[in-house]
């Protein structure tokens, strides 16, 4: 019983240790959502009491609303689109063709021929 003992403490010592450097960056994630949701508020409150003022407060709470719900709407949209996007695992690889030997251009043949010719006038005067 002294491995089964010494396995369940060496994997419970890891677990403990993950969970300490997983831990600050939760922490943080958690309030920077927090403090995102203070300031979408303070935002919404600014926008209904400038609007109450321009043109009442009836209307301020429609356009509130209306504008919340269009923003909301929106994010839906792109969450539904986002998790139904479907990625091809392994895409079709196409290859093209390969000429048939018989089939070459005579433009080619030229360009090679001139190489080829080049190449053995450059080759003859470094005989070593």
């Amino acid at each position: 019983m002294g491995i089964v003992d010494d396995i369940v403490h060496s994997i419970a010592r890891d677990v403990r240790k993950d969970a300490r450097e997983l831990l600050v960056p939760i922490l943080l994630g958690l309030a920077g959502g927090l403090t995102g949701a203070a300031a979408v508020g303070f935002l919404t409150t600014w926008v209904y009491l400038t609007l109450s003022i321009a043109v009442g407060q009836a209307s301020a709470t429609l356009l509130t609303g209306l504008g919340l719900a269009i923003v909301a709407a929106g994010l839906l949209v792109f969450v539904r689109n986002r998790l139904t996007k479907k990625t091809a695992a392994d895409p079709p690889v196409s290859q093209p063709a390969a000429p048939a030997t018989g089939e070459t251009d005579f433009a080619s043949q030229i360009a090679f021929t001139a190489a080829f010719v080049f190449a053995r006038y450059l080759a003859e005067g470094r005989r070593d």
